[in-house]
């Protein structure tokens, strides 16, 4: 009873001393606050946004790197390019090796006009090993609605290179894929909603909050007058131009883009367990606990030794001697009080010598445990 009760004085004095220390850390630990953000940084206007263009062409002039002939598709598609041309052939006399098809992809900025010219990207879809030294063929690219935006033309820059000769060959980057600046040219005005609603628009935050959103009605309706600005959700806040605005949306959105707005932070934490990375945001608060984490580390040693016989002149023999050796590293269990921030914790830990990989060991626990008040995100 005397062993048991001096056990137990020796382990509450660790957990008072652990407490002073993770307690003279808490209070030494800056606490989260809001940030102050312009509003161009936090929110973008609904609807203004890039669009994905797509086509299908084939690329021409490639030395001998092209689709083989077991490329169905690509024998077709030179086909119907000789056809438009008014020559006719057969899928049988097309043997060669110097055209790929190819799919070419781009975005369409918003305001675009017909005439502008943006870049794209050519990827190869058969089995050509470079697009090196080629040419792309004219290719409509289409938007979700199969209307054609743009047309694509013009040599292709891979960035890189492949040679070879006698079975051994020697790479630079990737040459399947490559990009034509200023490739395409627009064929099609883009039309945005605040172009179609003289009226007003909506805003969308980058990070939906209703904290956030309500900041942002309330300071737009500070700066231009109530009424302004309503918050639809924790995502959308609707703006109504006022009269002095009326057919004048860019101005407005000129003189709000460096509001200075309130921006509630998440409670959230992000871990990457494949590269040991964690990171956290938002006033992240813990509820009472303790934790303990230690490290089993086992190592197994083998040494062979050879052994001679004397008087004799037989082959030595081997002696194997392997040693086992067990080693536990002790941590001190740490009381952790309660409102304490993730930030505290995690530097209080960091002076035990966790690793970052016990830390994401240790705050899902946490999270398990139901002591840590945030979401929990694994990537």
């Amino acid at each position: 009873m005397t062993m048991t009760m001096t056990k137990l004085g020796t382990v509450l004095r660790r957990l008072t001393a652990s407490a002073v220390t993770m307690a003279c850390v808490l209070a030494s630990a800056p606490a989260f606050a809001d940030v102050s953000v312009h509003l161009k940084d936090i929110a973008n206007v609904q609807g203004v946004t890039s669009n994905q263009l797509v086509g299908y062409g084939i690329v021409v002039g490639l030395g001998g790197t092209g689709d083989s002939t077991s490329v169905i598709f690509t024998s077709q598609t030179i086909q119907n390019v000789l056809q438009s041309f008014g020559l006719s052939a057969n899928a049988q006399g097309i043997r060669t090796r110097n055209v790929a098809a190819v799919i070419v992809t781009a975005s369409l900025p918003p305001f675009a006009h017909s005439g502008d010219n943006v870049d794209v990207t050519v990827s190869a879809m058969g089995d050509s090993t470079s697009l090196q030294g080629g040419t792309l063929v004219l290719t409509e690219l289409r938007a979700a609605n199969n209307l054609v935006y743009a047309t694509a033309q013009g040599p292709v820059s891979v960035g890189g290179f492949i040679a070879g000769a006698g079975g051994s060959s020697v790479q630079q980057n990737h040459v399947a894929a490559g990009r034509i600046p200023n490739g395409a040219i627009i064929a099609r005005d883009m039309i945005t909603p605040i172009q179609q609603d003289p009226a007003g628009f909506n805003y969308v935050l980058t990070t939906p909050d209703f904290k956030t959103a309500a900041n942002l009605a309330a300071t737009l309706n500070g700066r231009f007058g109530g009424g302004t600005a309503q918050a639809l959700d924790a995502e959308t806040v609707r703006v109504n131009l006022p009269s002095r605005y009326r057919g004048s949306t860019v101005q407005f959105l000129a003189d709000a883009s460096d509001l200075t707005i309130q921006q509630d932070q998440l409670a959230k934490v992000v871990m990457n367990e494949r590269t040991g990375t964690i990171v956290f945001g938002g006033d992240i608060k813990l509820a009472p606990c303790a934790i303990a984490h230690g490290n089993l580390s086992i190592t197994i040693t083998t040494q062979n030794k050879v052994v001679q016989q004397p008087f004799t002149t037989a082959t030595p023999g081997v002696q194997t001697n392997t040693t086992v050796q067990a080693t536990e590293k002790g941590k001190q269990l740490t009381f952790i009080a309660g409102a304490a921030t993730l930030s505290s914790v995690v530097r209080a830990l960091n002076l035990m010598g966790v690793s970052p990989r016990d830390l994401i060991a240790i705050v899902q626990a946490l999270r398990d445990a139901g002591s840590l008040q945030a979401d929990v995100e694994i990537i």
